[in-house]
């Protein structure tokens, strides 16, 4: 095969696989993942179920690519705010402020994410790369969450520990925004966030 049918092929199969994560996303938000069948994913792409098993295997490779890529692109884009020159207490609080509306952004993801998940711990009965995403995330908390610690900005105590606090804090208050019907703006719910972080993670002298 040629360099340019070998590039064409690729292309198209990376349309394909664009095509039927945007598609799943929104049926495992509206139906859940147990109702969503995967004739109903190929559907809503557009594409022939053959297609879709070209691929994808099955309805649970679906699932986890939908997890997969997001909570990618969504941790590279806290791993962004996090990477400023300021001091890791405020680069956590950055990177904080970005996932949060990042999510609100992306409803249809963050009621996946919420059902049935604790984003603190490890996610049991996926594939492996949403283990490593998950893992590329608390990791990248964490090394912060260290040079916090010390800085003298944040208790001290185990990073892992602090990220996993920090991640599960942002679930509580992401569950009950969903649950008021999603009506509070990101920044105010960014705000709240914060400062609950502040008073269960960081040093009042900051």
């Amino acid at each position: 095969m040629s360099q340019a049918a070998e590039k064409a092929r690729n292309a198209k199969a990376s349309m394909y696989r664009s095509l039927i994560v945007d598609a799943a996303e929104k049926l495992f938000a509206e139906r859940g993942y147990e109702h969503t069948k995967i004739q109903d994913i190929a559907a809503e792409s557009g594409l022939s179920l053959g297609t879709l098993y070209s691929v994808f295997g099955g309805k649970g490779a679906v699932y986890d690519a939908v997890q997969s890529d997001r909570l990618s692109a969504v941790f590279a884009l806290a791993g962004e705010a996090m990477a400023s020159g300021d001091s890791a207490a405020d680069r956590l609080l950055k990177g904080n402020r970005s996932f949060i509306r990042w999510l609100t952004e992306h409803p249809d993801f963050l009621r996946i994410h919420l059902e049935g998940s604790t984003w603190a711990t490890n996610p049991g009965e996926v594939g492996e790369d949403l283990v490593d995403a998950w893992r590329r995330g608390i990791e990248l908390i964490a090394s912060v969450c260290e040079e916090a610690i010390q800085q003298g900005d944040m208790y001290e105590g185990d990073p892992d520990i602090s990220a996993r606090l920090m991640v599960a804090t942002q679930q509580v208050f992401m569950s009950a925004w969903v649950d008021s019907g999603m009506k509070e703006g990101p920044d105010s719910l960014a705000d709240r966030i914060e400062q609950q972080l502040e008073r269960a993670l960081m040093r009042r002298e900051r």
